[in-house]
């Protein structure tokens, strides 16, 4: 997942806008992206589309439910229970333990996958120690501005940097993709593929987006640069007859790990 565009479920008409911008997931937002007094109509919107089986694609989206400490959560839960179909997979904010996800499966009463999202300093803390017996993470998400907002960061890569590591190391862990934090400025578009970039970089497999015109740029920053797809071809190429075990390309040694990030190369050739 490269890309996962937040829709609030009372903005269902622009479903199709969302879709057309290319994102790889939409989300549908319960939480943050929803006023308190849309949040019923939110649920009602999204149970629609989910009992129409999701217009035939389910596995395109994701749903953002309240966090599990608020009055909104159990409504979110009923609603999830009446459906017909449900979505790709659960996002739950403010996760700070994998038995606040088990919470969640047992009130639904069914295995789904689950996006835990980090935004809080205690969840930061204890993610890379949790155990994970049980759950299917979608993967791993950073909440960023939630997470500054409790540290006081002032969301430069500095004030991310931590966050961001545990974020990856964690999602290694778990064998999960590690998914970043939104780039707050939707107007911004090159400021978007810059940071994009350097998450890439970092370790980052994708990120979460605010406005379909974010996709782009997120998408274009995640495509293998013309150099990077010539190394990976020729490694891959020679590893044809170099038998087993680690070999020379460029001067340099080749072994399993090299191998993997050069077939991660050309997986993300579009």
């Amino acid at each position: 997942m490269r890309s996962i565009l937040f829709l609030p479920t009372d903005k269902i008409e622009r479903l199709p806008k969302a879709l057309g911008s290319g994102a790889d997931k939409v989300i549908f937002d319960l939480e943050d992206g929803l006023a308190q007094d849309k949040k019923a109509l939110g649920r009602s919107n999204f149970a629609d589309l989910a009992n129409r089986n999701f217009d035939g694609q389910p596995d395109k989206f994701l749903l953002r439910i309240n966090a599990l400490d608020t009055d909104e959560y159990q409504d979110d839960v009923k609603m999830l229970k009446s459906l017909s179909t449900l979505p790709y997979s659960i996002a739950i904010p403010k996760i700070e333990t994998a038995d606040q996800c088990r919470t969640f499966l047992k009130d639904l009463g069914t295995n789904i996958s689950i996006l835990p999202q980090i935004e809080t300093p205690r969840g930061i803390a204890t993610v890379e120690s949790w155990d994970c017996s049980n759950i299917e993470f979608s993967g791993i998400g950073f909440g960023s501005a939630d997470y500054c907002a409790s540290t006081g960061g002032d969301m430069g890569k500095a004030s991310l940097a931590y966050g961001r590591g545990k974020i990856i190391n964690a999602a290694a862990i778990y064998n999960a993709d590690a998914l970043d934090g939104v780039w707050l400025d939707f107007r911004d578009p090159d400021g978007c593929r810059e940071e994009t970039k350097y998450v890439k970089t970092m370790g980052f497999k994708g990120r979460f987006a605010i406005h379909p015109d974010q996709i782009k740029p997120i998408h274009d920053a995640y495509r293998p640069t013309s150099q990077e797809l010539e190394w990976a071809k020729g490694v891959l190429e020679e590893a044809k007859t170099a038998g087993t075990g680690a070999f020379k390309y460029q001067g340099k040694m080749v072994d399993a790990p090299v191998l993997a990030v050069a077939r991660q190369i050309i997986s993300r050739e579009d």
